[in-house]
């Protein structure tokens, strides 16, 4: 996350990184994720499917589970599509993964 914040805060215009952004966004709210989920479950999702990840954390909380959601379908935007994301997709993004990894740092912190 600190990564993605160095490029929010270094770039002039907001669209510009955006996908780059994202990708580092994601991947810090899919590790905040599998601390959430070894924590409360003692397990984290390791498989190839996206969809096997959501049903996971939804083991957990529904919310979570949306907030991995999002992420995983503003990755497919960022990294594979042909046009670049929106600053829409990156602020859904950023939102999602603050909310995952808060609630990882409150984990962290034993709470």
């Amino acid at each position: 996350m600190q990564a993605a914040q160095m490029i929010e805060e270094s770039v002039e215009n907001e669209l510009d990184l955006t996908d780059a952004y994202i990708t580092l966004v994601v991947h810090a709210g899919i590790a905040a994720t599998d601390v959430i989920c070894c924590y409360r479950l003692g397990e984290y999702s390791s498989g190839e499917s996206h969809n096997q990840a959501i049903e996971l954390v939804k083991k957990v909380d529904t919310k979570l589970a949306a907030d991995l959601s999002n992420l995983l379908q503003v990755k497919t935007l960022a990294g594979y599509g042909n046009d670049p994301a929106t600053l829409d997709n990156r602020r859904r993004a950023k939102r999602s993964a603050q909310h995952l990894m808060e609630q990882a740092r409150q984990i962290r912190a034993g709470r």
